[in-house]
């Protein structure tokens, strides 16, 4: 249910693209922190852009792709104007 509403809210992502803990936890201790939530964002906001270019310089629109990297810079905007974690929930409740 949690992956269906996150999803509805970015349009654009797939649920391929929903992260995964594994790419978030990167020093592997069991735990993400939000330095390690925010670099992470950052991190795939980035590849869905070069997803995005490299899709228009093989001749397609990239609309697809613009739609995930707006979803995705969207989520680090979010995270990267926050102070933590409890910063962003009162953000997105609001």
């Amino acid at each position: 249910m949690y992956v269906k509403n996150y999803l509805s809210n970015y349009p654009g992502l797939t649920e391929k693209d929903y992260p995964k803990f594994e790419e978030f936890d990167h020093d592997k201790d069991g735990y993400v922190s939000f330095q390690e939530y925010a670099q992470q964002m950052a991190v795939q906001a980035q590849e869905a852009e070069l997803d995005q270019y490299y899709a228009q310089s093989q001749g397609a629109t990239g609309k697809k792709e613009a739609q995930k990297a707006n979803a995705l810079y969207d989520l680090y905007g979010s995270a990267a104007d926050s102070g933590g974690f409890n910063d962003l929930y009162a953000q997105i409740r609001n």
